[in-house]
């Protein structure tokens, strides 16, 4: 195989892979739980993939049986979701009209032109960091204070760990025990997609909660935990494990209410209490294994969403 075919085909992996989470993201934190409504012509592809019974594969996501044309579509219908982290449309669709073309070169086991890698490393080199911008604004969350200006995390503050205080000066600060008397604790953040320069409201776009649950001096059974609410995760945006099976990070979008956001979390709490266990020792010691043979929502700890923050400086695809 040549070379410079296969560099190219893993850099177009890469990048679809990334375009299609992203989109993912925002168009859940735009729409909620209508984020796929245009997606129906994918069915026949999802449905064709699933009846083979025999080499069954994770994905469940609409995004993962779309084609490259329809992921510019969404992103031309909703530009005003992706422009913090492209060039202008008209470049930013030019650019990539001539991937899409280096595509269906390595799709269809054409050569190519000798140029098509280094075309397409200098395209990755141009979003490069529009892409690093949105998976660190993914782990910029920030708790809403007073936490009483919230209905999400004025309804769990009694599960707080260790709630934050005004003091004299006006700064906010956690001080005092941390609680451990609940099986489970919570933390509620807000996260704001860069697109959004308006205040947090209930039920507006834009936002997501993201919501940690920690098993006080105890440990998660990921498995047991999965299982018993996976009928809870389509409402979900993300659902996080972490590699010491402490805590579970949901993330869900603030446009399908408060009301609704914490009914999801009170079933989630609910159904995984039954997989907390006494003990030290992770139970499921590869997390990230386990997140790989769940569907595209489940983020293991060493999936770049999960840890990349804002404070980081990098690139992201490298090229």
């Amino acid at each position: 195989m040549p070379e410079r075919a296969l560099q190219t085909y893993a850099r177009l992996w890469e990048f679809e892979t990334w375009l299609r989470r992203m989109v993912y993201v925002e168009l859940r934190a735009k729409a909620g739980d209508e984020w796929a409504g245009s997606l129906g012509t994918n069915k026949k592809a999802f449905n064709a993939d699933k009846e083979l019974k025999h080499m069954p594969t994770p994905e469940m996501n609409a995004l993962s049986y779309s084609p490259l044309s329809q992921l510019a579509s969404l992103i031309q219908m909703n530009w005003e979701c992706f422009e913090p982290y492209f060039p202008p449309q008209t470049l930013w669709e030019a650019k990539l009209s001539e991937i899409s073309q280096i595509r269906h070169r390595i799709a269809h086991f054409r050569l190519g032109h000798p140029d098509d890698y280094d075309r397409l490393r200098q395209f990755l080199r141009d979003v490069d960091q529009g892409f690093w911008t949105f998976c660190t604004s993914y782990n910029d969350s920030w708790p809403p204070l007073p936490h009483s200006s919230d209905a999400v995390a004025n309804h769990f503050i009694d599960l707080h760990p260790l709630p934050w205080s005004q003091i004299e000066t006006g700064e906010w600060i956690q001080v005092g025990n941390v609680n451990r008397e609940p099986v489970i604790g919570v933390t509620v953040n807000r996260l704001r997609r860069p697109w959004v320069d308006r205040p947090p409201e209930d039920g507006a776009p834009g936002y997501l909660y993201d919501i940690e649950l920690r098993a006080n001096d105890r440990l998660f059974d990921y498995p047991t935990v999965l299982e018993n609410t996976e009928g809870l995760h389509a409402q979900l945006c993300h659902l996080g494990l972490e590699a010491f099976e402490q805590s579970i990070r949901l993330t869900l979008p603030a446009v399908l209410g408060s009301g609704r956001v914490i009914e999801v979390v009170e079933q989630f709490i609910k159904s995984a209490t039954y997989g907390v266990r006494r003990g030290r020792n992770p139970i499921t010691p590869k997390a990230q294994a386990l997140a790989d043979e769940w569907p595209e929502y489940v983020l293991g700890p060493h999936d770049a969403l999960m840890y990349l923050g804002p404070g980081m400086n990098g690139r992201f695809f490298k090229a």
